[in-house]
């Protein structure tokens, strides 16, 4: 009797357990879509929150960054002028006319790489200005990345023939157009070096751009850095 007893005891409690698990996982069936789009909605929510965020921060001048779009139109365009003087200087309300078409600059990656870092670094530093605040000129920089010069050149750390830059222009295009017009560091020897004037800037071959954008705090909105110069093969 009481054998009979306990085993539908356990008989029942195992039912009732079994169908509860049923319950619950019939249950969780329905609600998993519904829980599986809260999920994903609460995800594209977060991320386009951070995505505004980002934004927010980066439109209102907090952070020094660099801008590899701006640098490759401020090369094209110097090709441009290089390519007819004469056309552009109506345009920028300089005579160039007597500065004869030179050969496209070819991009090398060395140089833009240590234009963009000089970019930077006087964004970052504060200062404006061919020499370092270590007291090092563009040509050891050049020189210590791998782009090989003549030992002629490294004579003086703070030696600068390769380098022009500009601060505050909106666009690749208007720095260039600042260097050549005279807005920029040295107006003669910034113009001359980018349009390939006098024998030794006609013999350089090659060119890297940098282009960072500054902050509220920084000396200027942006930096424009434009090396032009050629290996030594020796």
């Amino acid at each position: 009797m009481l054998l009979g007893i306990l085993i539908l005891s356990i008989r029942t409690s195992i039912s009732n357990i079994a169908f509860s698990l049923l319950f619950s996982i019939f249950t969780f069936i329905n609600i998993a879509p519904m829980l599986r789009n809260f999920l994903k909605l609460s995800f594209l929510i977060c991320f386009g929150l951070s995505i505004m965020l980002f934004a927010s921060f980066r439109t209102a001048g907090d952070s020094i960054y660099t801008d590899q779009q701006q640098a490759i139109r401020a090369y094209e365009q110097v090709n441009k002028v290089r390519k007819d003087p004469n056309y552009y200087s109506e345009r920028y309300g300089v005579s160039l006319k007597s500065i004869p078409s030179a050969p496209a600059l070819i991009w090398n990656d060395t140089l833009a790489i240590v234009a963009q870092n000089k970019a930077l670094d006087m964004a970052m530093k504060d200062y404006f200005g061919s020499v370092d605040k270590d007291g090092y000129g563009i040509n050891y920089l050049i020189n210590k990345a791998g782009y090989k010069l003549d030992p002629e050149l490294l004579k003086h750390d703070k030696a600068d023939n390769f380098l022009a830059y500009d601060g505050g222009s909106p666009s690749g295009e208007e720095a260039i157009k600042a260097i050549i017009v005279g807005k920029g560091n040295d107006s003669k020897d910034g113009r001359e070096l980018l349009l390939g004037v006098g024998t030794f800037n006609a013999g350089l071959t090659e060119i890297g751009v940098g282009f960072v954008h500054g902050t509220k705090e920084t000396k200027y909105r942006t930096y424009t850095c434009v090396i032009i110069a050629r290996k030594h093969y020796k």
